[in-house]
């Protein structure tokens, strides 16, 4: 069943472009279901993969993606609040600068006479093609795309290895998801690079001139579409160390595909650039694995040598972080 599904989504991918080139001759509908079948069979695989009744069997060492079908391992990481402060306190400081960043952004979208000043050969030759693309049915799957990883904390639920970890994991989950907020909006208030259909005279003048116009890089889609999908395949992989080598590739190919399938359709609808979504695809999935890998039992002796202290002063809340070597 795991190794059917597989199958069945990656020779989706073919199609893309032609589907893609229907949208201009009045099938944008049509187009947008077969993005929107992409991302169920995405959704349907992980599922399956979790599944009690694919994956799992009901007795608690049985399991059908180890090596011996036997689980033996019991929770990798460590969750307790004063080994949580390091990371509340990186996720507050996170959202934030990005807030902060987003505050203090004064920059403006351009006016109608410096639309017309615009040069599309200032934009670097592996970007430059971006420019000419515009799809409604893109941007609305690449849409679907961040709404189907909600579907996420049910696999949590469904592995019995990790349900009884739930509220841990959710609140790890939270944290990532923060970091990668923060950062993101830290990035884009800060570079404020003008979005390819910005240059396409063909595209409305209202999209030209919007609040995010020059908010390109780098793509928040791509960047949280990684961090869920990364750190779904760490905390899958961490509860199961043994896992077989089939079940792994499977894994983490899926997780690598569904950020880059997000990336390509922001491409697509003429928001990003390609280099847009490749920062965002590694801010998201260097995130998505570290937070995980921080909490493990193995990183303790790190962990304890992080001391954050936060204090009052006469210029506001300060706060210190000492690391011992």
């Amino acid at each position: 069943m795991l190794s059917l599904t597989v199958i069945l989504l990656f020779p989706t991918v073919g199609k893309l472009k032609s589907e893609v080139i229907h949208t201009t001759n009045g099938r944008g509908h049509s187009c947008v279901l077969h993005y929107m079948r992409i991302a169920i069979l995405v959704c349907v695989w992980l599922v399956t993969f979790s599944s009690p009744c694919f994956s799992q069997q009901i007795t608690e060492d049985h399991c059908g993606i180890c090596k011996g079908k036997r689980h033996l391992e019991g929770s990798p990481y460590r969750f307790d609040l004063k080994g949580e402060i390091p990371f509340i306190a990186a996720s507050a400081v996170s959202l934030g600068a990005g807030f902060v960043a987003q505050g203090f952004n004064n920059t403006q979208p351009y006016t109608a006479e410096e639309l017309e000043t615009l040069d599309i050969q200032s934009i670097n030759a592996f970007d430059r093609n971006a420019v000419y693309n515009s799809s409604e049915a893109a941007k609305q799957a690449s849409d679907i795309m961040i709404a189907s990883l909600t579907i996420f904390p049910i696999l949590l639920v469904s592995e019995h290895h990790t349900k009884q970890d739930l509220g841990p994991l959710l609140a790890m989950s939270l944290e990532t998801m923060a970091v990668t907020f923060g950062l993101t909006n830290l990035i884009k208030n800060t570079v404020n690079r003008t979005r390819p259909n910005v240059y396409n005279p063909d595209t409305p003048f209202d999209e030209r001139t919007s609040s995010t116009s020059r908010q390109s890089f780098i793509s928040g889609h791509t960047s949280h579409a990684a961090a869920a999908s990364f750190f779904m395949a760490k905390v899958i992989s961490d509860y199961h160390p043994d896992m077989t080598t089939g079940a792994k590739i499977a894994l983490w190919s899926v997780s690598a595909y569904i950020p880059a399938l997000t990336g390509y359709f922001r491409v697509k609808a003429g928001k990003h650039f390609t280099t847009d979504v490749m920062a965002g695809y590694a801010v998201g999935a260097f995130t998505g694995w570290l937070i995980p890998h921080l909490h493990k039992k193995k990183a303790d002796s790190m962990l304890g040598k992080l001391n954050l202290q936060l204090y009052p002063s006469t210029a506001g809340m300060q706060f210190s972080l000492r690391v011992g070597l």
